[in-house]
């Protein structure tokens, strides 16, 4: 993959990942300022705290993804903001003296998704940060301690309480649906050719050894077929490797046409390809294997009118073929005898 590719796809995850916690900052933030404001009102707090309430719950959410949008290192930014935004709330634990209902809901809330994000680790460390925080200003009050909470304190929790546990299953559920996309596609690049979409040699080899195992219980007829792209190096050496990348693919998307839901292709080699037929004997395989000669030899590689040839050799199975080995070799008698008769042509191995 392109290094400015691998660059831009690292660019927008960052970005993602800013903008997902740049909206749960907004809800949590401005919710929360509803449940403290309620506990400020009723102990009839001065301006002060009411306006770094408004500040902590209505600017401070855009002005930490400000922050982040404009970072070198915005994961790391981003880390800092939510742990500020920890110890922010222990603040607020203490302004309220440690009203339970409040308390407890910003507590819990502000752990909770910490650990979501980070992991146990961070969250224990921010918890840590609002302790320390809580502590401190609590101090300053005087170690007030009122924890009692009102009727109406509870209602002002409600809101809280209801939206912002669903709004964390509904990210997480997004997170966790984005992280098994991300393990298909590793499952799916691990077993497939990047370049063609096909088998790789060692998948591909597995679904050998599984066809010669079905055959070795059952008897059922099988053929392997092997494909080689003619005079792939001269193609490399004069048109260049992009050109011959460009056959490579072209190639494998004639191939995968002709096979049938049941066949299995793969990139063996290079330039060489394979492609496992079950059910089916020598002579069908010939006709499957003539139909994709033609095409290949017609068909136009290039702007300019490049065309190519491929040998092909094939091997039905028999009793003989103790290994996949043995198979493999049977074919691959096949396509050297193509080689030397002149290429662009099919030999039974």
């Amino acid at each position: 993959m392109p290094l400015e590719r691998v660059n831009r796809i690292d660019e927008q995850t960052r970005s993602r990942f800013g903008f997902r916690t740049y909206r749960m900052r907004v809800l949590g933030l401005g919710l929360g300022t509803i449940c403290v404001g309620a506990v400020l009102y009723e102990h009839g707090d001065g301006i002060a705290p009411w306006l770094l309430l408004l500040f902590n719950g209505l600017v401070w959410p855009h002005l930490a993804y400000w922050r982040v949008r404009r970072s070198r290192d915005p994961i790391n930014d981003e880390y800092r903001n939510l742990t500020l935004d920890a110890a922010m709330g222990g603040f607020w634990v203490a302004a309220m003296r440690f009203d339970a209902l409040p308390s407890l809901l910003l507590a819990v809330m502000l752990t909770m998704d910490k650990i979501i994000i980070g992991g146990p680790r961070f969250g224990a460390r921010t918890l840590g940060a609002m302790a320390l925080t809580c502590l401190a200003a609590s101090a300053a009050w005087g170690f007030a301690f009122e924890p009692l909470t009102s009727y109406r304190v509870v209602l002002a929790c409600l809101p809280f309480l209801a939206i912002y546990p669903m709004a964390i299953g509904f990210a997480t559920h997004a997170i966790s649906r984005k992280a098994q996309q991300h393990k298909d596609l590793l499952e799916k690049m691990a077993r497939f050719d990047a370049a063609t979409g096909l088998m790789n040699r060692q998948q591909w080899l597995y679904a050998v050894a599984v066809e010669l195992n079905r055959y070795q219980r059952s008897r059922r007829p099988s053929v392997l077929v092997l494909i080689d792209i003619d005079h792939f190096k001269q193609i490399n050496d004069t048109r260049g490797h992009t050109i011959g990348d460009g056959v490579v693919e072209e190639f494998a998307r004639l191939m995968k046409a002709c096979l049938r839901d049941a066949d299995t292709g793969g990139r063996y080699g290079g330039d060489e390809f394979g492609i496992v037929m079950p059910d089916t004997q020598w002579e069908d395989a010939i006709v499957a294997a003539e139909r994709l000669r033609r095409q290949v030899a017609a068909y136009a590689f290039t702007r300019d009118g490049l065309r190519c040839t491929v040998s092909i050799g094939l091997a039905e199975i028999s009793p003989s073929m103790a290994t996949v080995s043995d198979w493999i070799d049977a074919a691959d008698r096949g396509l050297y005898q193509a080689k030397r008769k002149g290429r662009d042509c099919i030999v039974v191995g």
